[in-house]
C-alpha cells in the first residue's frame, strides 16, 4: 500500500461506518477495513473524523475582489486568473478536493493549469461561459449598449433555437465540461427579476440535446418556479438556487431525478454584508425575498426526496471573517442551520450527493473511488461547524495538506 489512514471514525459519504482503516494505491481506495497492512506512508487519525473531500458544486472562480460583478467586464482576465489561483490554494486548505465552476471563462485556464501541474488546488469541473438570452441574467448590467455587453460580458448570448445550438456548441468547443444556462432572472443582474422565466422550452431543449450528444449535461440557474419548471421539463440535470419553487415543481424534480443546489451561502452573504462589500444596488433590493423563501424550499425538497447538493455560489473575495472564499464549508453549516438538514444529510450533500450529480469518481470512501479524503479534528455530526477543523487533505491519493500547510 502507498498510504494508510488508520484508526479514524469514518463517514464514507453516505453513513458513519465507525473506526476503520483506509488503504490507497495509485490514487485509488483499494481497501476499507479493520485489517492492518503496512504502507509507505501512514496517517494516524485516532480520535479524529475521516470523510471524503468536500465538494463545492456551484462556485465562480472569477478572481474578483468585492461584491460588484461588473468588475468582470473591466478587470483584465490575466490578473483575475492569478487571484483565482490563490483561491484554489485556500479551497484545498479548507478541505475541498473538487469544485464545479458554474460559469466563468478563466476557470477553463485554471482547469488546464491544474491538470498540467502548474498550480495546485482542487479538481475543477468547468462550464466556461454560461448561456444567456438577450436581456437575461448573464448580462449583469442592462444599461450598457448591447454590443458592448456581448463583447465584455462573461456569458454567451443566444436567442432562438438555432442561436442556442450555436452557443452550446461554442462553449463545448471552448472546453466546457458541462453547460450552464440562465433559465430565470436573478439577484445580481440589473433589471430582470428572479421570478422572470428566461429562455423558452424549445431553446433549452436544443441546448440539452447538444450536451447529451457529447455525454454531458445542463445545469440551470433558476429562482422562479415557472422558469425552473420549463428547464426541468426540457431536461436539465441540476437546478441551481430554486429559491421560489412550489411543491409541484419539487415533486417533478424528484420524478425526473433533478438535483437542487440551494446556494444558501451567497444569499446569506448578500443579505448580511452586501452593502459592506459593494454589491450593486439592484442586488441589495432583490435579495430579501429569495433569502426568506429558500429555507422553506430546502425543507420541502427534503420532504419530497429531492437530492440536495452543496454549492456556495461564491464568486468574489470578501475579506470577511464569516463568509469568504476558503470558508466554503459555510454552505454545509447553513444547510443545517437554515435548511433544516441533519448534520449527516448536510455532509452527504457536500460529498456523495454532489459527486453523483456532477459525475466524478469521488465523494465516497469505497473501493475503486478516487482517494480524495479529509481528516477533521472534531466531529461535524455533533457540531456541524467543526467541519472547518481540517488537519489533513488527501487528493488523488497524495497527502497535499497537513496541519493547515500545503505539502511541497
Amino acid at each position: 500500500m502507498e498510504l494508510a489512514i488508520r484508526n479514524g471514525i469514518v463517514f464514507n459519504g453516505k453513513e458513519i461506518i465507525g473506526k476503520t482503516n483506509i488503504y490507497v494505491r495509485e490514487g485509488k481506495i483499494v481497501e476499507v477495513s479493520r485489517e492492518d497492512h503496512s504502507a509507505k506512508m501512514e496517517i494516524d487519525a485516532k480520535d479524529m473524523f475521516v470523510m471524503p473531500g468536500l465538494i463545492d458544486a456551484h462556485i465562480h472562480l472569477s478572481g474578483i475582489k468585492g461584491g460588484s460583478l461588473l468588475k468582470i467586464m473591466f478587470e483584465k482576465p490575466e490578473y483575475r486568473v492569478l487571484r483565482a489561483a490563490k483561491w484554489l490554494e485556500k479551497l484545498l486548505l479548507a478541505g475541498f478536493t473538487t469544485v464545479r465552476d458554474c460559469g466563468e471563462t478563466v476557470s477553463l485556464a485554471l482547469k488546464r493549469a491544474l491538470n498540467d501541474g502548474i498550480i495546485g488546488g482542487p479538481k475543477v469541473i468547468a462550464a466556461g461561459k454560461p448561456i444567456t438570452q438577450t436581456f437575461g441574467h448573464g448580462e449583469l448590467s442592462h444599461d450598457v449598449p448591447l454590443e458592448f455587453s456581448k463583447t465584455m460580458s462573461f456569458s454567451e448570448f443566444c436567442d432562438g433555437m438555432e442561436s442556442c445550438i450555436h452557443a452550446a456548441r461554442k462553449v463545448l468547443r471552448d472546453g466546457a465540461d458541462f453547460i450552464k444556462i440562465f433559465a430565470t432572472g436573478g439577484v445580481l443582474s440589473q433589471r430582470d427579476r428572479p421570478e422572470h422565466p428566461q429562455l423558452s422550452y424549445e431553446e433549452i431543449r436544443a441546448i440539452v440535446n447538444e450536451a447529451e450528444k457529447v455525454n454531458t449535461y445542463v445545469a440551470a440557474h433558476a429562482h422562479g418556479d415557472r422558469g425552473a419548471r420549463i428547464a426541468i421539463e426540457a431536461g436539465v440535470k441540476t437546478l441551481e438556487h430554486g429559491t421560489l419553487l412550489k411543491d409541484e415543481t419539487l415533486k417533478l424534480m424528484k420524478e425526473k431525478n433533478v438535483t437542487l443546489t440551494p446556494t444558501l451561502t451567497i444569499q446569506e452573504l448578500i443579505f448580511k454584508y452586501g452593502k459592506q462589500i459593494g454589491v450593486d444596488e439592484w442586488g441589495l433590493q432583490k435579495i430579501t425575498s429569495v433569502r426568506e423563501n429558500i429555507a422553506n424550499v430546502v425543507r420541502k425538497a427534503k420532504e419530497y426526496g429531492v437530492t440536495i447538493i452543496s454549492g456556495t455560489d461564491l464568486g468574489f473575495e470578501t475579506g470577511l471573517e464569516e463568509i469568504d472564499m476558503g470558508k466554503n464549508w459555510m454552505e454545509t453549516v447553513l444547510l443545517v442551520e437554515r435548511g433544516g438538514l441533519s448534520p449527516i444529510e448536510a455532509l452527504r450533500a457536500s460529498t456523495y450527493n454532489a459527486a453523483m450529480a456532477i459525475g466524478i469518481n469521488a465523494g465516497v470512501i469505497e473501493i475503486g473511488k478516487d482517494a480524495d479524503i479529509i481528516i477533521i479534528n472534531g466531529d461535524p455530526t455533533l457540531n456541524v461547524r467543526e467541519i472547518s477543523k481540517i488537519t489533513h487533505v488527501v487528493k488523488n491519493g497524495k497527502l497535499t495538506v497537513e496541519n493547515k500547510s500545503i505539502k511541497g
